[in-house]
């Protein structure tokens, strides 16, 4: 069951003051008395007719099917004769159908409202006439209209008001959701942004320290290999060992300073990589860096992807490999850059994808829509390729 409207809106106050002028009207009319019974039954029936149409007019007949509507206007018609008949057709009675031409305003669409302020004024023109007569009557229709016509345009203009508050408020309301959904996205996206930079963080720190520590632990085994047969060569891998202590020590202050700082900054992507190259070569791995195409300019989160992948790849060689040779290719083309990383070791029936190191690589190459391979045999070897679109 819908909810009861309010009720003593301005609207339902309208209507009263209107049929209480009516009644002033009538009560005050020169030459006509009512005896006490015509009295009691004309305010009997103004009140069941303010009562149809406050309360019943506000709770049953708005929103309701044509049917009702039409029942509604009749029972209000009839009232309204009785009250004029009653009356005498004294006083300014004809007050008492502005308020049915307002609410016929409200009811129906444009045409219906022509049409049933047009019986309304032909109800009028009837209770004047048929006392009067039809030149009278004519006379008082013509002076009716034009109090149709404001009604109407009044009523009309006051529904528009009205209707716009409600879209207002309604825009207010959406704006509303729309800004505590918007404060909610933005948690959601700082959220994201905070585990994004947490991932990205964890790679930096894999990447970067796992790679001079392996390199490290590479020298010192070197040198303790070479200390027990030739103790002056293992100051060489001993002085290695303690330069790349350096460039880490350098590189982790870099990251603490400046999250975002890269190993590129200020080199050519072709040197860091062949600089890689000759630190695997060092380490007792035969490397060799081929670049294929004309090289040019690309775009950071490109450059540091490729650093990383050949930094990543050329360590678990030496870690896992176990092999003799390696090979870097970096080719570029018209549409994309690719990059190959070889080596002859052991292999593997199934290459290793699950590793922290290779899962960080899939992330960064995932996250630049590129695409990474991987692919081994036992005893033939390792194969890395990498192909980013980069035209």
């Amino acid at each position: 069951m819908p909810p009861r409207r309010r009720l003593l809106q301005t609207a339902d106050w309208a209507f009263i003051v209107v049929v209480i002028a009516a009644y002033v009207s009538l009560f005050t009319a020169a030459g006509v008395a009512f005896t006490p019974v015509e009295v009691l039954a004309l305010v009997g029936l103004g009140l069941l007719y303010i009562g149809i149409g406050t309360y019943l007019f506000e709770n049953y007949v708005l929103g309701t099917a044509v049917r009702m509507r039409l029942l509604y206007f009749g029972a209000q018609f009839l009232l309204a004769i009785a009250i004029t008949l009653l009356a005498h057709f004294s006083g300014a009675f004809w007050l008492l159908l502005l308020p049915l031409v307002s609410h016929g305003a409200v009811l129906f669409e444009r045409w219906g409202v022509v049409a049933f302020s047009a019986l309304t004024t032909l109800i009028f023109g009837l209770l004047i006439g048929i006392p009067n007569g039809w030149q009278i009557g004519v006379t008082a229709v013509l002076s009716f209209v034009p109090g149709v016509v404001f009604v109407v345009i009044f009523t009309q203009m006051a529904m528009s008001e009205a209707r716009a508050r409600s879209e207002g408020e309604r825009l207010a309301r959406d704006l509303a959701e729309a800004h505590a959904a918007l404060a909610r996205y933005a948690v959601q996206a700082e959220e994201l942004a905070t585990a994004r930079e947490r991932n990205r963080l964890a790679r930096e720190i894999h990447d970067s320290l796992g790679h001079y520590l392996t390199a490290i632990n590479v020298q010192l085994e070197a040198a303790r290999a070479l200390a027990r047969e030739n103790p002056a060569q293992a100051l060489a891998p001993l002085e290695r060992a303690q330069a790349l202590t350096k460039e880490g020590l350098h590189e982790v202050r870099r990251s603490v300073a400046a999250l975002r700082a890269s190993p590129l900054e200020g080199k050519a992507l072709t040197t860091v990589l062949a600089a890689l190259a000759a630190e695997c070569s060092a380490a007792g791995i035969a490397t060799a860096f081929t670049v294929n195409g004309e090289p040019r300019p690309l775009s950071p989160q490109v450059e540091l992807t490729l650093y990383r992948t050949v930094q990543e790849a050329l360590t678990n060689v030496r870690k896992h490999a176990q092999a003799r040779h390696a090979g870097v290719t970096l080719t570029y083309t018209a549409q994309e850059v690719r990059l190959k990383v070889t080596d002859d070791g052991i292999g593997s029936d199934m290459p290793t994808s699950d590793g922290f190191g290779l899962v960080g690589l899939r992330e960064r190459v995932q996250l630049l829509g590129g695409e990474l391979r991987l692919a081994s045999e036992v005893g033939a070897g390792f194969e890395l390729e990498l192909s980013l679109h980069e035209g």
